[in-house]
């Protein structure tokens, strides 16, 4: 888990800015792949294909914010080449991204079937 506090206090305001813009993306991000798995699963219980439509719709925006964290990530590296705790923050969350995608996708799978 990514505590607000995990990473240090920096000089520069705006690089601190940019840590919690991504680390609050990332947060952003699992909250939709929360309700996209509970839909799901909720969809192929209940045989609701409406909702099993929403879930794979909500796909695209989650594949969209991967690409757009992972980016902002990159983004991060190359300008602030950050050290100790907030590198590891970084590629914790680019990481991270990358498994909440994949979970997403495996949501869009089971709300296929419940169609």
């Amino acid at each position: 888990m990514i505590h607000k506090d995990s990473h240090t206090h920096h000089i520069s305001q705006q690089f601190n800015a940019e840590l919690e813009d991504v680390r609050s993306h990332l947060l952003e991000m699992g909250g939709l792949v929360e309700k996209q798995v509970n839909d799901c699963v909720t969809a192929l219980i209940e045989a609701d294909s409406g909702l099993a439509q929403r879930v794979r719709e909500v796909d695209d925006r989650i594949n969209q914010m991967e690409r757009s964290i992972d980016e902002e990530c990159l983004r991060i590296l190359a300008r602030r080449q950050p050290a100790a705790s907030d590198l590891r923050l970084i590629i914790s969350i680019s990481k991270s991204v990358i498994d909440l995608e994949r979970i997403g996708d495996e949501a869009t799978k089971i709300a296929r079937r419940a169609i």
